[in-house]
């Protein structure tokens, strides 16, 4: 059996998400989009809220987390769910 078949991309999360898509896009880079991770549009917006509320930038990843320990957003949506942060 091919282990390549059954191997699962390593998906990764970055703040820069939407240039890293992007510049995947352009040079038709597959491997790349199959594996960024994109959070919902709510993190987005709920992160700048925040930066506006607090003055503070945190990560794409922080907000994430927290809207799903908040029981704002589902498992399947959020990049490791399972994976408890060192903040936490």
């Amino acid at each position: 059996m091919n282990k390549s078949i059954n191997k699962i991309p390593k998906y990764y999360t970055s703040d820069k998400v939407i240039e890293d898509f992007y510049i995947a896009l352009a040079e038709g880079d597959s491997k790349t989009l199959e594996r960024v991770h994109i959070p919902r549009s709510d993190v987005f917006y709920i992160r700048r809220r925040y930066f506006e509320d607090t003055g503070n930038w945190e990560t794409l990843d922080r907000i994430e987390r927290a809207m799903f320990l908040e029981g704002h957003l589902k498992a399947a949506d959020v990049f490791e769910p399972q994976t408890r942060r060192d903040w936490e």
